[in-house]
């Protein structure tokens, strides 16, 4: 008998329930599937769970109060995920998924305090990641994400690397399916090598190593002794030697808006703010890249975005579109801002803006503005400054902020005519990963927007600073411990980069089911690529089929339906070797999802363009909406 995620589990064929009956027996793993909320379909009460513990086969029991409550397989694999229990999803068939970095943050994440270094590998997959730490190419330490070492130069002057690799075991019960020729069923990963020498001071040594450093000093000093040397040595120049600038966590987010209602449409901020995000998460930011919002949409994720602006952190704003300045001051325009938007109600402040950050203290703030800052007329200016006021009244200055204008006020910012990328971008591409200074590296960039001959003296760029410290973008993430809320958001902010599994609809009249997939719009955190596909129904996995039922499949195609808030392309098809003809959508405006994701599957015959059928499908969280969803609840 066959199964499938849509299937309950009170309905799981026999054998496979025997199968993963056991593995939640061992060591009684079903208890930590149990849920303390009562509305959650795993909760069971005290008394439910002495009177499943008491029978023969306890996790037998639970499963089938859980198909009784409707859960299926899918609904259980979810569970299983969260507590990185890879057997019993092997023996439920999961995907193979092969291992990759996780989206968002570093590679290996560095934490330090006075005696030891923490290094943790950040790889996902299915099944779970297994880990070997190299030292100049030697295994190091016990197996494991974590490596801690010593804080002195006798361990730090090595070479650390991770090697992960991930396999579907030989021998099991679940091996045949997986291990055949044609399916991927292992996969490796190597990070670049970690440099440590930056972490340890003088402090930071044990005898061995200030045994030989006492050495080298007398070397270079000639007979002089260290004591003497140390006591020429001015304070503020050792201090200034020791400090290594560093961020404890580094965010991003980055506004395009390119698709103007009522004002003109703009063709390079979607490619801008691609180009940019690609560059930040090169250098390990957190990216959330949005295009396209209103009004109450960008303050909203502009709230969100202040919740990560805690101490040390490195922070960029980055927003492309339609603007103007008023007596000093940027205001942003929003997709449906108005043909004379000159208006305080129909733009955003950045007075605003910076009132609403002056509580926070990121140790780096970089905010970017690719935005025309030309004059409104005359007598718009009152209201404005008005308005403004309001702000200036209780704002505080911000400190650790760098601002980038793409061009001065009262003069416009362009794009030119057959290139991806603004004129501001475009210079900005070249330097943004540049080791130095930030304000050096928008120096740089200002250097050649100067030098190119089409906007020479006519798109003139700005910088302003209240930056202390030389920091750079490339400064290295050491992520020391902070507060749960902290690392709650982060985990948060990382999960919103996850597509959900695949969703099966099945039309058992037509014997045919659609497979609904999902895939990247670059970078956007609110774009997303639906495909939907028809396959006949099978008597059981791995069965080939019939002819009949490939011919009728071919037949149909499945078109997706979605609420109206949310914009959907022109439905394409596409021809691929693994999923034959599929249906294809780019499903736009993520962020103005209630909650999870639904649509309508209309199964179409492909020649009469008929509908035969229509179900109703839950597609789950789909990138922002897992985010907007869940710091809602935080």
């Amino acid at each position: 008998m066959a199964f499938r995620l849509n299937t309950n589990l009170a309905e799981l064929p026999l054998a496979i329930l025997n199968q993963l009956s056991s593995c939640l027996n061992q060591n009684s793993s079903w208890l930590k599937l149990l849920d303390d909320d009562r509305k959650n379909a795993f909760y069971s009460s005290e008394d439910e769970i002495e009177k499943v513990s008491r029978q023969s086969n306890p996790a037998q029991a639970i499963i089938q109060r859980w198909g009784n409550r409707g859960q299926t397989v899918q609904s259980l694999i979810q569970r299983l995920q969260l507590y990185s229990f890879d057997r019993p999803q092997l023996v439920l068939k999961r995907k193979f998924k092969a291992l990759r970095w996780a989206p968002g943050v570093a590679p290996i994440r560095i934490k330090s305090d006075d005696q030891e270094i923490v290094l943790k590998a950040n790889a996902i997959g299915f099944p779970s990641a297994q880990f070997e730490w190299l030292r100049d190419g030697e295994p190091v330490g016990p197996p494991g994400n974590t490596l801690r070492i010593n804080k002195c130069k006798c361990e730090t002057g090595f070479e650390y690397v991770c090697r992960v690799w991930n396999e579907v075991e030989e021998g099991q019960t679940f091996s045949e399916y997986y291990r055949v020729e044609g399916k991927q069923f292992r996969s490796d990963l190597r990070s670049e090598p970690v440099d440590l020498s930056s972490f340890v001071q003088a402090a930071h040594a044990c005898d061995h190593c200030k045994a030989a450093e006492l050495e080298k000093i007398r070397e270079k000093l000639g007979g002089t002794t260290v004591e003497d040397s140390m006591e020429k040595a001015p304070s503020e120049q050792v201090a200034a030697a020791c400090e290594k600038l560093v961020a404890a966590d580094k965010v991003a987010l980055i506004i395009s808006n390119c698709s103007y209602h009522h004002l003109p449409a703009l063709r390079t901020p979607h490619c801008d703010a691609e180009t940019l995000a690609a560059a930040l998460q090169t250098l390990h930011f957190k990216t959330v890249t949005l295009a396209d919002l209103t009004l109450p949409e960008m303050h909203y994720m502009l709230g969100e975005y202040k919740r990560l602006l805690g101490n040390d952190v490195y922070a960029v704003l980055y927003f492309a579109g339609h603007g103007f300045e008023v007596n000093g001051q940027c205001y942003l325009l929003p997709v449906e801002a108005p043909l004379e938007a000159h208006a305080p109600e129909h733009s955003l402040s950045m007075h605003k803006v910076l009132a609403s950050l002056d509580s926070c203290a990121p140790a780096l703030h970089l905010i970017l503005l690719d935005v025309c800052r030309k004059f409104i007329p005359p007598e718009c200016v009152p209201l404005f400054i008005e308005e403004a006021e309001k702000f200036q009244r209780r704002h505080r200055p911000n400190r650790n902020t760098v601002y980038g204008y793409s061009t001065s006020g009262g003069v416009g910012a362009y794009e030119v005519k057959g290139e991806i990328n603004g004129v501001f971008m475009n210079a900005l591409k070249g330097h943004i990963e540049e080791a130095v200074p930030v304000v050096e590296m928008l120096r740089r960039v200002f250097v050649d927007i100067d030098r190119d001959l089409r906007v020479q003296q006519v798109q003139i760029p700005e910088l302003r600073t209240s930056l202390t410290k030389p920091r750079a973008l490339t400064d290295q993430l050491v992520c020391d411990g902070h507060t749960s809320s902290f690392d709650q958001h982060n985990v948060h902010w990382t999960l919103m980069h996850e597509l959900p599994m695949p969703v099966y609809v099945r039309f058992e009249e037509q014997q045919l089911m659609v497979t609904i997939w999902f895939d990247y719009c670059g970078r956007f955190t609110n774009k997303v690529y639906v495909f939907s596909s028809v396959d006949q129904l099978r008597a059981e996995d791995g069965d080939e089929g019939t002819a009949e039922g490939e011919e009728q499949a071919l037949a149909h195609l499945a078109y997706l339906h979605f609420p109206s808030e949310l914009e959907t392309s022109n439905s394409r098809l596409v021809t691929d070797d693994q999923e034959g003809v599929s249906v294809c959508v780019l499903l736009s405006h993520l962020q103005k999802s209630k909650g999870p994701l639904e649509c309508q599957v209309h199964l179409t015959e492909s020649q009469s363009g008929k509908v035969v059928a229509t179900r109703e499908a839950a597609l789950g969280h789909v990138l922002i909406t897992r985010i907007l969803n869940s710091l809602r609840r935080i």
